[in-house]
């Protein structure tokens, strides 16, 4: 499940987070805290409350609502200067027409 929180909170670097886990809770009551690896978000800690009231509210929702909630996420996330989106190299494979291309021609 994927829940969208903008975290203005505090950011954390993991090395920080591990050795003040209580006051990183803490501060998660009040506000999302973002966890940061080499300067890179990798999670955001926010309070239990928050966090089963945006899964109710997204298991509630019907299809629409949710496509609307993504598409304003996706104008949110354009707006305040986009995210890189790192993907694996894709792998070559045959085409499942090849061989009725060769059937149809004769060959």
């Amino acid at each position: 499940m994927v829940i969208m929180v903008r975290s203005n909170g505090k950011r954390w670097q993991i090395a920080v987070a591990k050795a003040k886990l209580s006051e990183l809770l803490d501060a998660a009551r009040q506000e999302p805290q973002t966890i940061e690896r080499r300067g890179t978000p990798v999670a955001v800690v926010v309070a239990i409350d928050e966090y089963r009231g945006a899964s109710e509210k997204l298991l509630a929702a019907s299809a629409s609502e949710k496509m609307a909630s993504f598409l304003r996420t996706c104008a949110a996330l354009r707006a305040e200067g986009g995210v890189t989106l790192r993907l694996g190299r894709r792998e070559a494979r045959p085409s499942p027409f090849a061989e009725g291309r060769e059937t149809e021609r004769g060959t």
